[in-house]
């Protein structure tokens, strides 16, 4: 006979009411925004309050012995979010104290409200090999149970452990004694399509280096080619699968950006920038094993993909000048190049993610990013042989490259702006509709110098490769006069990506889920702040703070007070970087679509006005103004024959430019203007490693400003009195990843 146990339970303390059922917070009947993770770690704390939860406990209630997860970094994300959404502080703990070397203890007094249901209660056991966490949504494909076990009768106890959203499904099941009947429809996610099955999958780690941009499989699945970052170059490797030897096949030299190999194995295409214009690319080809390279087209921008027949290759083409893509066909040598179909309104300032053809031939996938009146990516489809184009699949967030799967549907690689980082999902054809493949705290994908979200397959479908991003960056403040003391002032802390100093000396920061979060100038008590979840960078302006936003489509640009409230929206569109005349009068940002600009709007809100139109031929680092406010200053890049970095000094009230000057390939933030307003200080990256310098305006050698030998830095500004830089400063490690057993 079967159990009968509480449909849900409510779990109490302070001001918060915790449902074990549906997983939601609340504080004083307000819900409070926490990712899937974190309500399990609360719930395992609150269900043993007043007792140690070790790390491993909840490393492996969380994860499978052979998922691929930064567990340390995970669970440190986990309790810095609980701790953000309960207002905790880890010095001071009024709900999670952390017991070093031990794990973590709730400490505030709990109470367990448990209502009764006449109806058996289920845990749905995850498969041992399982890499994906469940959900309750229903556009979410998780993993099902292949088993299930009935659970003991619920006693009174509030000792008596919860069955959290994750593991409960109730349903009126038959149980005898000797079989147990598997039909399970309490949440969407168990009656939807499964396919592909998780199964049995497998993710397995091929590269351990850290510095991997590229990666492909070959159609066996014998081989992997993957290209690696040595300092400011890269070689290509080939690494033997089974027998995980590894061989380079190419020397060091200008970026890759695109791996592809034949259909019969024997040759690895790829994309590779010409040495004197990192923009501009052509493709080449090299026998598997190593030998002699060929180049068979110039101007190429994106990774091709093979016809079923192996003979011929579709690629794309950015038209100069023009927000419009060439869909392209040549043969496997290069020859009989021409055009298939024009992807208009689509940028052509990115290198592409690139195309992929269907098993059957009949159809290309290819992703793109609109400009103009529809600012978002889409999954476009084109029929061949004809050459009609019509859209499959839409969203704000970039879309990676596709893979065909078996069957109906692709594999895409998608970023999630408010997790920040890229998964994979399945999308099915013709009906474009989504579903999560993955749901970990890893991003597939790489921003290392931005090279996408490469994706790569076996002929047979069941397995593929991938590149698995992690990201540590913390906040360092030095003093202005010597920038090489400089100081870390987080610890395990959300991983940040800006930061600037509001006029009270607080330090407001975006964490890499676009939360706005607000600290102590020495960066202890953080926490997050307000319901913003998009945040794409944010400026001071005098007794105001700026926040360029939006999740979805179009950029907000919004002020609030200082104290974080009173929103007020100033523009929309296809914004970016906005910055604050020293007066705190206006509000200047850029603006994304072909030709680009540099607007103004009175910070009290009013009527924009265009500033300048840029030079050249892409805006390359953020404008910012001088001191005095009478100037502005922007990098900007120009393709010709050969790659050209230059910044120019402008009239903030517009004009004519005052000055252009040629500077390093620069980092996107920045230049800034020095103090004294006679100098321009830029990230610099070389070997690797990201220090500050600084040019004259008066000409002459650049100057480095800070000292540092190891590790990046993302971005800085400075403290509200010119004495202090603030530093986003730390890591990216990219490494090649096996998805193995797909059926």
């Amino acid at each position: 006979m079967a159990s009968w146990a509480p449909l849900s339970s409510r779990i109490r303390f302070g001001a918060f009411d915790l449902n074990a059922a549906s997983g939601e917070l609340r504080k004083s009947g307000i819900p409070i925004k926490l990712r899937f993770q974190a309500i399990e770690v609360l719930l395992m704390l609150t269900e043993r309050a007043g007792h140690v939860v070790t790390r491993e406990e909840i490393r492996q209630r969380l994860w499978t012995d052979d998922t691929f997860v930064d567990f340390e970094r995970s669970i440190n994300f986990c309790i810095n979010q609980i701790r953000a959404a309960l207002g905790d502080d880890a010095e001071k703990p009024r709900y999670v104290e952390t017991l070093p070397r031990r794990g973590y203890r709730f400490i505030a007094p709990v109470t367990v409200e448990v209502s009764r249901h006449t109806a058996p209660i289920v845990t749905i056991a995850p498969p041992a090999s399982a890499h994906v966490m469940a959900t309750d949504d229903p556009d979410i494909l998780s993993p099902a149970s292949s088993g299930m076990e009935v659970v003991p009768p619920w006693p009174p106890s509030p000792r008596t452990t919860l069955w959290t959203r994750t593991h409960v499904a109730v349903l009126g099941i038959t149980i005898s004694l000797a079989s147990v009947a598997v039909g399970f429809a309490t949440h969407k996610w168990l009656t939807r399509n499964k396919a592909p099955s998780l199964q049995d999958l497998r993710i397995t780690k091929l590269t351990n280096n850290g510095g991997i941009t590229g990666v492909a499989i070959s159609p066996d699945g014998r081989y992997a080619a993957y290209a690696k970052l040595e300092g400011e170059r890269q070689d290509l490797w080939l690494r033997q699968i089974a027998a995980q030897n590894d061989v380079q096949i190419l020397s060091p030299g200008t970026g890759f950006h695109g791996l592809t190999f034949s259909l019969d194995g024997n040759y690895v295409y790829f994309v590779r920038s010409d040495e004197r214009n990192p923009y501009f690319k052509y493709l080449y080809s090299m026998p598997t094993l190593g030998g002699p390279v060929r180049k068979l087209l110039t101007d190429v921008d994106s990774p091709v993909s093979f016809a079923p027949d192996g003979r011929r290759f579709v690629y794309e083409h950015c038209v100069e000048g023009r927000d419009d893509i060439e869909l392209r066909i040549a043969n496997a040598d290069g020859g009989d190049d021409h055009l298939v179909a024009m992807l208009h309104n689509a940028t052509s300032l990115l290198f592409q993610p690139g195309p992929s053809w269907s098993p059957d031939g009949h159809t290309i996938a290819v992703p793109a990013r609109l400009v103009g009146a529809r600012s978002e990516w889409v999954l476009e489809v084109v029929v061949m042989p004809a050459g009609n184009v019509r859209e499959l699949f839409s969203r704000p967030d970039a879309i990676g490259r596709p893979v065909w799967l078996q069957g109906d549907s692709l594999l895409v690689p998608l970023y999630d702006a408010v997790g920040r980082r890229g998964q994979l999902w399945t999308i099915t054809f013709p009906e474009g509709k989504a579903r999560r493949f993955t749901n970990d705290l890893t991003s597939y994908g790489t921003d290392l110098n931005d090279y996408g979200f490469p994706l790569d397959a076996t002929t047979d479908r069941k397995s593929l490769v991938a590149l698995a991003t992690t990201r540590v960056i913390d906040v360092w403040v030095a003093p202005f006069a010597d920038p090489a003391k400089a100081e870390k002032v987080t610890k395990n802390a959300e991983a940040m990506s800006g930061i600037v100093e509001a006029k009270d000396g607080r330090l407001w920061a975006v964490t890499e889920e676009g939360q706005l979060w607000i600290m102590n100038p020495d960066g202890g008590q953080g926490a997050a702040y307000g319901e913003y979840h998009d945040i794409h960078s944010l400026a001071a302006c005098g007794r105001f703070m700026i926040l360029a936003h939006g999740e979805a489509g179009p950029v907000i640009i919004t002020r609030l007070d200082e104290d974080g409230r009173h929103p007020t929206d100033l523009v929309t569109g296809s914004f970016f970087a906005p910055f604050c005349s020293p007066n705190g009068n206006f509000v200047y940002y850029g603006s994304a679509e072909q030709p680009q600009k540099i607007w103004r709007v009175p910070v009290q809100g009013g009527v924009p006005a265009e500033i300048a139109k840029v030079l050249g031929d892409q805006i390359s680092g953020a404008p910012r103004i001088s001191p005095d406010g009478s100037l502005i200053s922007y990098a900007y890049t120009k393709f010709g024959p050969s790659l050209e970095w230059n910044v120019a000094v402008i009239p903030a009230e517009g004009g004519l430019p005052r000055q252009t000057m040629p500077i390093p390939p620069i980092d996107g933030a920045g230049p800034y203007w020095s103090p004294d307003g006679k100098a321009l200080q830029y990230l610099w990256t070389r070997n690797g490693v990201t220090n500050i310098w600084e040019q004259s305006l008066s000409g002459g050698k650049p100057k480095q400003l800070t000292k540092f030998s190891y590790g990046r830095i993302f971005g800085f500004s400075r403290s509200f009195d010119h004495k202090r830089l603030l530093l986003m400063r730390g890591e990216i490690r990219s490494d090649a990843v096996l998805l193995s057993n797909l059926h």
